[in-house]
């Protein structure tokens, strides 16, 4: 199991930083495992070979989904030139601020993606970090949110944000998802009459009207959530600089 595992990231990191991925631009949703595996598609992209090595000898389910969560998240990256790649992974992997390789991260993040519809958005937001957009710190944030995200929930919310428009009822369950924070407005307890508040001071006992408003919740963006619109969302326009 070591070996294997040792091999599918030395395949990955060699994926990344010394291959041409031009020939990726399939569709790979409509693209079957079984195809890859049987006929050798895309056996020119080393984790495709190492996995497809793998999975000729052992019918591993994991195996075959886990190859087609590399090849989505990959195929966003097929148009950022291969020197790019290799010049940003030896900068963070030279960083002594982190103490995880970036391919190996990416592959933790890549495993945990409920399925392929999530790598692919993970790629994009990757992408995002290659072109400068958001740093690899805000990469890694957005990318720990958006791996434990139902496609449906990530739908709506994209939606929903293009009108920046999020309503605590609305949210539901999504408000512990770290797209959101709550908002609580401030209590404001006034005595409604000024003769009443003399009378307070005078006698405490004295009975007196007040108003009381505010101390309501809400609920706003947080900060990964507004990074994960600015990316994924054409119209919507992040308040303050990202």
């Amino acid at each position: 199991m070591k070996i294997k595992r040792l091999s599918i990231q030395n395949s990955f990191d060699a994926t990344l930083k010394d291959s041409n991925l031009e020939n990726l631009g399939i569709d790979i949703s409509e693209l079957a495992i079984d195809s890859i595996l049987e006929d050798g598609l895309l056996k020119e992209v080393p984790i495709v070979g190492t996995i497809v090595n793998f999975t000729k000898f052992s019918a591993n389910v994991h195996d075959r989904l886990f190859l087609k969560k590399i090849l989505t998240f990959l195929n966003n990256l097929k148009d950022v030139p291969m020197r790019k790649r290799s010049e940003l992974i030896e900068n963070i992997n030279r960083s002594k601020k982190y103490r995880i390789k970036l391919g190996e991260k990416l592959l933790y993040i890549i495993d945990s993606c409920e399925d392929y519809e999530i790598s692919e958005l993970i790629g994009f937001l990757f992408k995002a970090f290659t072109e400068g957009r958001i740093t690899y710190d805000e990469f890694l944030k957005s990318a720990s949110i958006l791996k434990n995200l139902h496609i449906s929930d990530f739908n709506w919310f994209i939606q929903q944000g293009e009108d920046h428009r999020f309503q605590l009822d609305d949210v539901g369950d999504l408000i512990s998802s770290g797209l959101f924070e709550l908002s609580y407005e401030q209590l404001d307890v006034r005595v409604e009459d000024e003769d009443d508040y003399k009378t307070l001071r005078e006698s405490p006992s004295s009975k007196y009207k007040t108003n009381i408003e505010g101390g309501g919740i809400g609920v706003q963006l947080s900060l990964t959530g507004e990074i994960l619109l600015k990316i994924f969302s054409t119209s919507y326009q992040p308040k303050g600089d990202l």
